[in-house]
């Protein structure tokens, strides 16, 4: 048997332990182990993968998208950005909107304070909306968008 082969039937014998655990309402605590020991794998296998991703990126192979049938691999490189100084970019951005915002011919301003701030937004693309801050202002962000189910997660951590 290949590793492929291998993996997948390791994955379907612990897919069948899940269910096993999980079929019985009596084995909540073996479950919870079980849960455990699977969050535990799953950090040895990111592990494993980004060893096998720095070998190939070090390796000499073509970057376009490598394709075969099954599947393909393309890179995407980008460099982290931290410790943003938001406060001097919301001032640099806000300075070129207004600039932009005024006729230079009549000195009328052509845009709404509403609309200047509106596409700030553009520049700053944030990717959520801070609930608990909205709700201070009084704004229901239910009312703003697609409100799913309430998802709960299992936190694991080792006593180790």
């Amino acid at each position: 048997m290949g590793l492929r082969e291998d993996l997948n039937d390791l994955l379907n014998r612990l897919d069948e332990a899940v269910w096993e655990e999980r079929s019985s309402e009596e084995n909540t605590e073996a479950l919870l182990h079980l849960g455990f020991i699977l969050n535990d794998a799953k950090k040895q296998i990111t592990s494993i993968l980004k060893e096998a991703e720095a070998v190939l990126l070090k390796s000499d192979w073509d970057r376009s998208p490598y394709m075969t049938q099954l599947f393909s691999i393309e890179t995407k490189t980008g460099a982290p950005r931290k410790k943003w100084d938001h406060d001097m970019l919301a001032v640099l951005v806000a300075k070129k909107i207004t600039d932009t915002a005024i006729d230079m011919d009549t000195g009328e301003v052509t845009k709404t304070p509403q609309q200047m701030i509106r596409e700030l937004l553009d520049y700053a693309a944030p990717s959520y909306w801070r609930v608990g801050a909205l709700r201070e202002l009084g704004i229901d962000p239910d009312d703003y968008c697609d409100v799913g189910e309430p998802l709960t997660s299992l936190i694991y951590r080792s006593n180790n």
